[in-house]
């Protein structure tokens, strides 16, 4: 059963690290390469040296679908019997996978578009150009639409999913990472402007797009998570190392956590845990939101990026 387990996607060594969240340890490494020869996928050739799992999403009907940065692919995944069904090529350097009504989104950050593939019929209904570099992607589905972040574009692209006009919004800053919630965008700016890496959160009205800053931050922060319907936002910053905790209402820093290495990407179990993967140290870190503190650091695969709980 895979209750109670977390997956992290190691870029680095093509594989699934998979975690046993009770027992708080690795129990299972999946190596995609030898799963591919196992289960006699026809439709991938083994041409390139390495995959690059990067971010997952699942169905929650037992199907993974995973990006692979350096195959320029998807792989669908049957993860409780470790078999590859089927794979889909998409553009360059797929990254961030969102998945809604049957679809799967994938920015290809390379190739600066947008995937969007048919879950049932596993096949590419369409390839959207957006702006340079995009690096995320969040749905609106109260309104039917997503938000591309094109955090080397200095904008961020509008894709109506009920057909209507798309648009695009330019902006002064880069966009790394948004998050919608209650007909507001809060967004991750990396900030061009000096010599000395800064960052800051904005948030911006879904109605009129207009957008004002709420917090100026010094460093390269890689990541953004909100407390659902709170007040508490969390940011890795690759800088310094440091899981940084902010009252976005009140704008206000909270506590700096240093955790060593390159802390990436973040996720929340929707109580108390935040997991963070760090892609120096390989490791993915248990944060206690209410203790503030580190309780667990977990040796995975290398170059860990997304993370993926499975309920």
């Amino acid at each position: 059963m895979l209750n109670g387990k977390i997956l992290v996607a190691n870029t680095g060594d093509d594989t699934l690290t998979c975690i046993d969240l009770k027992n708080k340890r690795a129990v299972e490494t999946i190596d995609l390469k030898k799963l591919i020869k196992n289960n006699n996928v026809k439709s991938f050739t083994l041409d390139s040296l390495f995959i690059g799992p990067y971010e997952m999403v699942s169905n929650g009907r037992g199907l993974i679908y995973c990006t692979n940065a350096y195959d320029n692919s998807v792989f669908k995944i049957d993860i409780e019997n470790k078999k590859i069904i089927d794979v889909i090529s998409v553009g360059s350097f797929p990254t961030c996978i969102r998945y809604f009504k049957h679809h799967l989104y994938i920015t290809n950050s390379d190739s600066n578009s947008i995937s969007i593939i048919d879950e049932e019929s596993f096949s590419l209904v369409e390839n959207i150009p957006v702006g340079e570099k995009p690096t995320d992607i969040e749905i609106d589905e109260n309104e039917m639409k997503i938000y591309v972040a094109n955090s080397n574009g200095y904008s961020i692209n509008i894709i109506d999913l009920m057909g209507k006009e798309n648009r695009i919004i330019k902006l002064k800053d880069n966009p790394v990472k948004t998050i919608i919630e209650d007909g507001t965008m809060y967004i991750l700016f990396s900030v061009n402007n000096s010599t000395i890496g800064n960052s800051n959160i904005s948030v911006m009205d879904l109605q009129n797009y207009e957008k004002h800053e709420i917090f100026n931050l010094q460093g390269i922060f890689n990541s953004m998570l909100k407390i659902n319907g709170g007040e508490l936002v969390f940011l890795t910053n690759i800088d310094n190392g440091c899981l940084y905790r902010i009252d976005i209402k009140k704008g206000n820093l909270l506590s700096k956590t240093y955790l060593t290495g390159m802390p990436n990407k973040l996720e929340w179990d929707g109580d108390n845990v935040i997991y963070i993967s760090n892609i120096s140290t390989n490791t993915l870190s248990i944060f206690d939101i209410h203790e503030n503190r580190i309780t667990n650091n977990i040796k995975i695969g290398r170059e860990p990026n997304g993370i993926l709980i499975l309920n």
